[in-house]
């Protein structure tokens, strides 16, 4: 069975719940089923483990080392904050760290190597000696998603050495994914690549997993609207815009909100607002069965909406921007709700009057979500492209 080393600068979570750990859990579980993986993540803290998800899976987490004082003076940036985590890793790969240990020692015993993000290239001395192929697997246009919400002068220092790296990383690799033809076409024209080498690999789902919908007794209870995030950026905006924007002018709707994006806001306290702040899988499929609908006032960010995919998948009815559904081909009222930040109030008063519509709307977009986006059917792909890169030798 072939061995292959995955490399990401956060760690995955089982199950999983939210963003990119949704991700990188389903695609290598799903891989190894044909091949033995190996996930090499940077954890979230200065604890290490070793988990196995079976005898074909397994993910060491490496704890983060200590950062030379010259390299915080340096970098100038708040210690906790998202950026800073991200600019840590692209300083820290010159250094002997614990996570270079690692990958130096599994490296030797692995045929091929896939990067989740360009943070983590830099510690790959080998490239270019050796015959190992790489992959690319991106979760976001990494460069363009930093140029987009990197807000400080301090922080977007930083994007020329980001740029150079994803550009690096996408012309060295044998193979690159894209999430969506946006995201492709934008690492084609941008980094000059090779069409042929540039394949989509989608987020997606189970649809399996989900509890049948409910139906809505008209007028019995508040409608519950449900938003899901990690503590990330475009999340965050989306929350301040749901307390700003929404909970005073939607007073019949309960607005439930789940994830590390509720961490901000902890303080605030509205008798229509509830926020869950983290939670695991079984809890996050208990609230999509109880929610009546669910809500995706995104307006930043890259790749596509995994929770967006997951609310269709659920077979609720999505009000969302079209910044959210992104990606998709979504259809306009036939498979979700469009609002803009400049009627979404509105729209979701409006439409939430009109159940039947509403049923009609996330059976269409559930099965839509369902046929064309399940991960079994998306790893399938990966697998056969994985497989030409090992014949080609």
């Amino acid at each position: 069975m072939r061995k292959i080393l995955v490399l990401n600068q956060f760690p995955t979570s089982y199950p999983p719940v939210t963003g990119g750990q949704l991700r990188y859990f389903h695609i290598y579980n799903k891989l190894s089923q044909y091949f033995d993986i190996t996930l090499l993540s940077q954890s979230s803290g200065r604890r290490e483990e070793k988990i196995h998800f079976s005898s074909t899976f397994r993910e060491y987490r490496v704890r983060k080392d200590p950062i030379p004082r010259h390299i915080v003076k340096r970098i100038g940036l708040e210690k906790y904050g998202y950026e800073f985590a991200l600019i840590r890793q692209l300083s820290l790969w010159q250094y002997n760290t614990t996570f270079k240990s690692y990958y130096d020692t599994l490296y030797k015993e692995s045929d091929l190597i896939i990067y989740e993000s360009p943070y983590v290239f830099a510690f790959d001395a080998y490239l270019g000696s050796d015959e190992k192929p790489r992959i690319y697997n991106s979760h976001n246009h990494d460069y363009l998603l930093a140029k987009q919400i990197w807000k400080g002068k301090k922080t977007r220092r930083y994007l020329p050495h980001l740029f150079k790296l994803e550009k690096e990383l996408a012309e060295k690799s044998h193979l690159v994914f894209a999430t969506c033809q946006k995201e492709r076409k934008s690492l084609i024209d941008l980094y000059h690549l090779d069409p042929q080498k540039v394949k989509l690999a989608p987020n997606g789902i189970n649809p399996e997993e989900w509890i049948k919908k409910r139906d809505k007794k008209q007028g019995s209870e508040k409608i519950k609207a449900i938003f899901i995030g990690a503590n990330y950026l475009p999340n965050i905006e989306a929350v301040d815009f749901i307390i700003s924007h929404l909970l005073d002018r939607c007073p019949d709707i309960e607005f439930i909100i789940a994830g590390g994006c509720c961490e901000p806001f902890r303080s605030i306290r509205k008798s229509n607002l509830k926020l869950l702040g983290r939670i695991d899988n079984m809890e996050k499929i208990k609230h999509f069965w109880n929610a009546d609908i669910a809500i995706n006032p995104i307006v930043s960010g890259a790749g596509v909406n995994l929770k967006t995919l997951e609310f269709l998948s659920a077979g609720l009815p999505l009000f969302s921007t079209q910044y959210g559904a992104r990606g998709l081909d979504l259809v306009n009222r036939k498979h979700y709700i469009r609002a803009e930040k400049d009627d979404f109030a509105d729209i979701i008063n409006d439409f939430t009057r009109d159940f039947k519509q509403l049923k009609k709307v996330a059976a269409s977009g559930q099965k839509y979500i369902n046929q064309n986006y399940s991960w079994d059917s998306i790893v399938q792909n990966i697998r056969k492209e994985m497989n030409r890169l090992f014949e080609r030798g």
